[in-house]
């Protein structure tokens, strides 16, 4: 017996969704592996580094187009993300320099992260949640071997090497600083993810101690307690968990003269020197000076900067187009109209992910958009980088009532078996 028409079709579009999620997937790979590259300054390699990039965006772009359907079950949810969108290409408009050198700036860097929003059109299924951990994997295992490949620049402190003195932070914030989203649902994963992700995550925090990155060090801290919180929620053996941690503590709290004695003089020399060094007011300051009324409402546009001098070592212009402090950043480009439309969005996605969901997946999702929301301050991260991207899947999670009302067993056997529901 043959089957029913509607079915060939549906079995027709399931395939083609398949095939787009795996070029979307690909370019996400293809452009956050470039990224990291470009944050070495390797200027011999910057042509195939931003082929490989173009490669990875277009990929992006194109099967964004093909899979996007724009339906949403919530009308108010329909109208904000309309605005959005809308102010998004008012911002793009607003600051365009139509020249070579501008265009190509803001392709690789600069426009297609006001546009991530568009992913709560996309239809999604538990395939395509199961596909985040892979490529955060991926993500990891690329990680892992950059930071081999380059340990010199990694390793090394800010005095001792300045033209290449991000190394580091390109590395963490364009494939690393993914990797708790699969440590907070370990439930759900194989062992080997999850030892990778937390491997990962420690030596984030390690190594950001090193250098007294303080607010990549205390991100990465909080996630590990946020994993020891939800592994001992979820554990089986609840009691042998807790006497483990309070030994660990208890040792720390015994030894902690002894350890920090002999780790001052060398691991924690850098965050002992800059302390409570105040590295922000300065230039928030100057950004303040500089806005006028009208700027911090609608900002200066894509290209937006801003006077503050004596920063930046070869700036000789006086102006900054970036500031460190990131709801300022985006301020500073699309006014406070972006930050209040993306925080109306997101909050009440976070607040049914957390306390109106039956599974892990889900809270870990509410979690994502909080702490993404409070890294505005101490980290740069609106960003084309798959953490901003999980920012906004993380919000389509949110307003799904159907995937938050999935127990976890139907989730764990969907991601650990063969099934692509």
């Amino acid at each position: 017996m043959s089957k029913p028409y509607h079915m060939d079709l549906y079995e027709s579009y399931l395939t083609e969704f398949k095939k787009y999620q795996q070029i979307m997937w690909v370019g996400i790979a293809l452009y956050g592996i470039g990224a990291a590259f470009a944050s070495t300054f390797a200027t011999g390699m910057i042509k195939l580094i931003q082929l490989f990039e173009a490669i990875g965006l277009l990929g992006f772009a194109y099967a964004i187009i093909n899979m996007i359907q724009f339906r949403l079950k919530s009308s108010l949810l329909n109208i904000f993300l309309f605005l959005y969108l809308a102010w998004s290409v008012f911002i793009i408009l607003h600051g365009y320099e139509y020249t070579y050198q501008s265009t190509k700036s803001i392709f690789f860097s600069g426009v297609f992260q006001y546009f991530l929003p568009i992913i709560l059109f996309i239809p999604k299924n538990l395939n395509f949640y199961k596909n985040i951990s892979n490529i955060i994997v991926v993500y990891c295992i690329a990680f892992v071997f950059l930071n081999i490949l380059y340990s010199d620049l990694v390793f090394a402190h800010y005095d001792e090497n300045v033209n290449q003195k991000f190394t580091f932070e390109g590395f963490t914030q364009n494939l690393g600083i993914v990797a708790p989203f699969v440590l907070l649902t370990y439930i759900y994963h194989d062992k080997y993810k999850n030892w990778i992700a937390f491997s990962v995550t420690a030596f984030i925090f390690a190594v950001a101690t090193y250098k007294a990155r303080r607010g990549v060090m205390a991100l990465s801290f909080v996630y590990l307690m946020l994993f020891l919180l939800i592994f001992y929620i979820y554990s089986n053996r609840k009691v042998l968990v807790f006497v483990i941690f309070a030994f660990i503590l208890f040792f720390v709290g015994m030894n902690a003269e002894n350890i920090y004695r002999q780790a001052s003089g060398s691991f924690l020399e850098e965050l002992q020197r800059r302390g409570a060094e105040d590295t922000r007011s300065g230039v928030e300051n100057a950004f303040k000076r500089d806005f006028e009324p009208v700027d911090w409402i609608i900002g200066r546009g894509i290209n937006g900067e801003y006077w503050c001098p004596n920063v930046d070592m070869g700036n000789t212009t006086g102006y900054r187009f970036m500031i460190e402090t990131d709801y300022l950043n985006i301020i500073l480009k699309g006014g406070i109209i972006q930050l209040a439309l993306m925080i109306i969005i997101a909050l009440p996605a976070a607040f049914k992910a957390l306390f109106y969901s039956n599974n892990l997946f889900s809270k870990v999702a509410g979690i994502w958009i909080i702490i993404w929301i409070l890294c505005l301050y101490p980290l740069n991260v609106f960003n084309m980088d798959l953490n901003h991207i999980l920012f906004w899947i993380s919000v389509s999670i949110g307003y799904s009532q159907d995937l938050r009302r999935i127990p976890d067993e139907q989730i764990i056997n969907d991601f650990k078996g063969s099934s692509s529901n």
